[in-house]
């Protein structure tokens, strides 16, 4: 595999702005919204579940995952805290509040980007790559509907979406061109750092994806379609 940087920026570029686009198909239907909410929760956590979890332990151990799990955790924490310390928040909008979600996804989207490309570009002639490629397509069509629901409510144009699918993916590009340059040299880096993305993606989905879709319809109803949604993204990765 060559040019991993460029295959990452595009593979993340695509995904994230057809996910976008998914979105605004169902943009002013607010039962289709939770539908959405629901359905990404469970395809993101299958996708953790049984796909980059088990590798970040094959590729570590135990002791490595949870070491980066927590790393994760805290470091949406903090950007989660700084978000809210802003005082504008507390007589915001609806506009407003759908504006600051999109933005706050954004955010931690990118910032997950940059470790996954760092170990994309590590691992670039070995098979783990073709997993990270599967995982970076797989889960940036559900991140795109995700992050651009919110911004669709709020009113940004498909331009804006263009310019943040593009700001989303250089990380991966940039941390993809860091690892081609460090090479593969130790696992147990990589592991911590792939487990640090699976806490902060963790996170958003469980504080901030499921809440939405349990506020746009129902407890039962978003649990409903998260389980279907992992489920079947756990099948689809076994018998694949």
């Amino acid at each position: 595999m060559t040019h991993g940087w460029l295959i990452g920026f595009f593979s993340t570029f695509v995904g994230i702005g057809v996910g976008g686009v998914i979105a605004s198909f169902f943009n002013g239907f607010k039962r289709s919204i939770g539908t959405i909410y629901a359905v990404c929760t469970g395809l993101i956590l299958g996708l953790l579940s049984f796909e980059i979890v088990p590798e970040a332990i094959q590729l570590g151990n135990w002791s490595v995952f949870f070491l980066g799990f927590f790393a994760g955790v805290i470091l949406f924490k903090l950007i989660h805290l700084g978000f809210h310390k802003n005082p504008i928040i507390s007589t915001e909008s609806r506009k407003q509040h759908n504006l600051r979600i999109g933005l706050f996804l954004a955010l931690i989207i990118a910032i997950h980007n940059f470790p996954v490309g760092v170990v994309f570009g590590t691992s670039e002639h070995s098979q783990f790559s073709l997993v990270l490629l599967q995982a970076l397509i797989l889960h940036n069509i559900p991140e795109g509907m995700i992050l651009f629901t919110p911004l669709f409510i709020a009113g940004i144009s498909y331009s804006m979406l263009f310019l943040l699918s593009i700001i989303i993916a250089v990380p991966v590009a940039l941390g993809a061109l860091i690892g081609e340059m460090i090479g593969q040299q130790n696992n147990l880096i990589w592991a911590f750092l792939i487990s640090l993305t699976v806490g902060t993606i963790y996170m958003v989905t469980i504080k901030e994806i499921l809440p939405e879709s349990i506020r746009q319809s129902s407890n039962r109803y978003s649990l409903l379609f998260t389980l279907i949604a992992f489920f079947l993204m756990g099948a689809y990765l076994i018998y694949y």
